[in-house]
Formats: structure tokens, sequence, C-alpha cells
């Protein structure tokens, strides 16, 4: 069932500040970065005039402008998610591994996308959908620990704020290829 979607209700505006503010904090993570700040801002306008096409082409299919507008948000987050441990890592073999986790994960979970919707829509029905049932909550218990470690002290330990992040990062590029497929398709994936 698609409705037409008002710009009022479109989670542009919304979107486009949450872009905004993700890109200013981590452009300080482990410390302050003029250039980087300027080249997140720069992703954000772009995803913002993205997201203004995306609702004009397709603000009278609801589910589709959502979808294509997360997909693209959870991509610019990746991006703003992986700078710190590459910051923090370069030089190190460290850095050469998590390029190839990102380049892995960047193009594995499009050959995947259909298993992975499955698996997140009925996770019991499929090992990769327990896969992320443990996953979700693990990752979340450890922002946690996390969170409450740099409330705790006045100098947080920027590796593991970045570790945290680049644990997100993935899992948003695993989630993101499933919101490209089209609605029609994904009810035949929920018959199955």
């Amino acid at each position: 069932m698609n409705k037409y979607v008002p710009f009022k209700q479109s989670r542009i505006i919304p979107t486009s500040i949450l872009l905004f503010m993700m890109g200013f904090l981590v452009s300080f993570l482990p410390e302050e970065n003029w250039t980087l700040l300027w080249f997140n801002f720069l992703l954000a306008a772009l995803c913002s005039v993205i997201f203004f096409i995306l609702w004009r082409l397709h603000r009278g299919r609801s589910k589709r402008y959502f979808s294509l507008l997360s997909y693209i948000m959870l991509n610019a987050l990746t991006v703003y998610f992986s700078i710190p441990i590459f910051r923090l890592i370069y030089g190190t073999i460290a850095f050469w591994v998590c390029v190839v986790i990102l380049a892995t994960m960047i193009f594995l979970p499009y050959l995947y996308a259909e298993e992975m919707a499955v698996g997140i829509n009925q996770p019991q029905k499929s090992k990769l959908g327990k896969i992320y049932t443990i996953f979700a909550p693990l990752l979340i218990i450890f922002g946690g620990f996390i969170y409450m470690g740099s409330l705790s002290t006045s100098n947080p330990d920027a590796l593991f704020i970045a570790i945290f992040l680049f644990l997100g990062a993935v899992l948003f590029l695993c989630i993101s290829p499933v919101l490209l497929i089209q609605p029609q398709r994904m009810k035949e994936l929920e018959r199955k």
C-alpha cells in the first residue's frame, strides 16, 4: 500500500541534520581535522540533495522512497563510522585488514541481498537471521560499555569508540542492500 509522501513527512530535514551532526562528531575523533570536517559536510550536503531528488521521483510510492532514503543514509553513516578507525590505525597491518573487511562487506551483501532480507524479516528461518539476532544485541551491549567507560574518564579511549563505530559500519553495510529490494519482490520473499 503506497501512499503519497508530503515534504513535511519526507524526513529529509531530520535525516540531513543527523548526517551533518555525525559528520561533525567523527571529524573530531581521535582529534580534530578541519579538512575532514569539510569533506563530511560536503557528503552530508550531497546526501541532502539526493534525498530531495529521491523525494521528487518517488513521493507517490512511500515504501520505495523511504527504503531508498534509508539506503543512502546508511551508506553515508558507513563512511562516517569507518573514518575514525582508519585514522587511528593508518600505517599498520590492521589498516589493511580493515580495508579488506570493508571492501568485502561493500560487495558481498549485494550477492546475498535476498537471503539477507529473509534473515532480517524472519530470523528464525535462516542462519543469517540468527547471526543478526546475536550480533545486534552484542553491538548494543558493547556500545553501552564503551559509553559508560567514556563517561568515567576525562580522556576516553578513541580506539574502542572507533572499533565500535567500525562494527556499526559493517552492520550497516550488511543491512543496506536489503533496502534496494523492490516492495513486490519483498512480499514474494516473505511468502516463501
